[in-house]
């Protein structure tokens, strides 16, 4: 008696997910999504970090020498780039976020096909 190979047999064979696939599935998109955010929150966190260390050295040697304060204009030059990274960081803009065009394009085709 012979083991008929998988899938070649004359009946085809159904797969069907079942919820434990699905749920699989969905706790693994959740944990992608934790590690996008965790890695783009560290890199705001190390940028903020450099930011505050480079302007104090920065408002030190200003502070020292004498003239025209020059301090200023990098700091808030700066400080708007620091800031858009936070908003990037912390996905307060929507169309910042990593997944943004796909979940529009899904959104977009779902309303058309429900007209």
């Amino acid at each position: 008696m012979t083991n008929p190979i998988r899938g070649q047999s004359s009946e085809p064979i159904e797969l069907h997910p079942g919820s434990g696939a699905r749920e699989a599935a969905r706790v693994a998109e959740i944990e992608r999504w934790a590690w996008r955010r965790v890695r783009a929150l560290r890199i705001f966190y190390s940028h903020l970090t450099i930011y505050v260390a480079i302007n104090f050295v920065l408002f030190m040697i200003n502070s020292t020498i004498g003239g025209p304060s020059w301090y200023y204009a990098v700091l808030v030059g700066w400080g708007l780039v620091v800031g858009l990274h936070a908003i990037h960081a912390y996905e307060l803009l929507p169309w910042t976020t990593h997944d943004w065009e796909r979940r529009k394009v899904r959104e977009l085709i779902d309303s058309r096909l429900r007209r």
